[in-house]
């Protein structure tokens, strides 16, 4: 089921893919030394993880002087880069520097949700460098952002260094993706008006998880293996209740679940003392050591980072304190 969609979404990204693999191509074919750093970006749901994934499946068949690690620091739990690269490599007391000099290999490093670091941050902007400390070294690093934008300033990036945007899927794209995950659904049956009703709700936002995510719940709902569109409206509508639902639902971090529960029941926004409040006294309840005020401020950021949340300054009763606001998605406000 999940081999069939990571196939199908290749399949509907050849190009981002084979602009991916002709670098990498081009990088493992240098005689000499040589980093490469590519940043791919966009919106959650445009199966940027999938085609690095599979990149890094077929690399591995194809080169056995490549050495490959996958860093998502969000499952990584927030440790930072190189830590992040000691857990991966079974190195834990070496620096990075010294993991670096103990593999000799060229190296394909996959950097996932790369966005949960600020810009600022000294661990993104080591691996931005990372040809001036290691100039002998052979790296081809893949930088994946979920943003709208190019999260940062590639003129400070030592060449040569790429950029590929991951466009949002179109209606056709998403209902090609859901006849592809349904074939992998014996005994269960879905209404052609319901494949289509899904389909334009996450065409709004382009977000094949997102379509993936009604059309789950619905299957997983349906007393009778049948799916049809009002039952597929049901399910979008709770959803559309509680947007951040089904975002929550695919967080790793207890912490940061908690947070979007607590904002998801305050509308449209909460103060970010009281979000602190609520925070701490959930966390107690559950036995889970809470976050002090700046940990969860960071934290809000990250999600922020993530275009779960929004973070504002406003003014009340004549000062100025910290909101956070839920995050309004397109396809929600239009049920």
């Amino acid at each position: 089921m999940e081999e069939a969609l990571g196939r199908e979404s290749i399949r509907l990204r050849v190009e981002e893919y084979g602009k991916i693999w002709m670098l990498l191509r081009m990088f493992m074919e240098s005689d000499d030394p040589l980093t490469v750093m590519l940043i791919i970006w966009g919106r959650p749901g445009t199966g940027k993880t999938t085609v690095a994934r599979k990149l890094m499946d077929n690399a591995k068949h194809a080169w056995k002087n490549l050495e490959q690690i996958y860093l998502d620091p969000e499952t990584a739990g927030c440790r930072g880069l190189f830590s992040a690269l000691q857990h991966a490599c079974g190195l834990r007391g070496y620096s990075g520097l010294e993991i670096l000099r103990l593999l000799r290999n060229r190296f394909l490093i996959v950097i996932d949700n790369v966005e949960i670091f600020s810009p600022e941050d000294k661990q993104v902007s080591t691996v931005l460098r990372i040809s001036e400390a290691f100039p002998q070294g052979s790296f081809f690093i893949l930088l994946i952002f979920r943003s709208d934008s190019i999260p940062v300033d590639i003129s400070r990036v030592p060449p040569p260094a790429y950029t590929i945007y991951f466009r949002p899927y179109t209606f056709d794209e998403i209902r090609t993706i859901l006849t592809e995950f349904l074939r992998g659904h014996e005994g269960f049956s879905v209404d052609e008006p319901a494949l289509n009703t899904v389909s334009r709700i996450a065409s709004f936002s382009g977000d094949a998880r997102l379509a993936l995510e009604i059309l789950k719940t619905s299957l997983k709902t349906s007393k009778d293996k049948h799916v049809d569109e009002k039952h597929v409206l049901e399910v979008s509508r709770k959803l559309a209740d509680n947007p951040l639902e089904y975002m929550s639902a695919n967080l790793s971090d207890i912490h940061d679940r908690m947070i979007l529960k607590i904002v998801s029941e305050h509308t449209p926004n909460i103060r970010l003392k009281n979000l602190f409040e609520e925070y701490r006294a959930i966390a107690r309840e559950k036995g889970i050591r809470p976050l002090g005020y700046t940990q969860l401020w960071k934290r809000i950021r990250i999600l922020e980072n993530k275009m779960l949340l929004e973070f504002k300054v406003s003014s009340f009763e004549g000062g100025r304190t910290g909101v956070v606001w839920r995050k309004d998605l397109n396809w929600a406000m239009r049920l």
